[in-house]
């Protein structure tokens, strides 16, 4: 799924991995289907941070949850 999003700038095997490690999780914690909108949002917004510098796994994963966390509130 996260292989859709890439951007058209070189990722080396190690970006792709950390970013397919930190999505996955995020799917996971959040029950969202590979194919969903909930899913691609999640992928477009990962990447996003990733081109933004943060590269970090753990940051990233910290960074989706609150933003998940965020989007949760705002929708209630």
């Amino acid at each position: 799924m996260l292989k859709r999003y890439l951007p058209s700038c070189t990722l080396y095997p190690a970006n792709l991995a950390l970013l397919q490690r930190v999505f996955d999780q995020v799917c996971c914690e959040r029950a969202y289907a590979a194919q969903s909108l909930d899913a691609e949002i999640a992928a477009t917004t990962l990447l996003h941070l990733f081109q933004h510098g943060m590269t970090n796994e753990a940051a990233l994963l910290a960074e989706m949850r609150r933003w998940q966390q965020e989007f949760i509130r705002r929708a209630s």
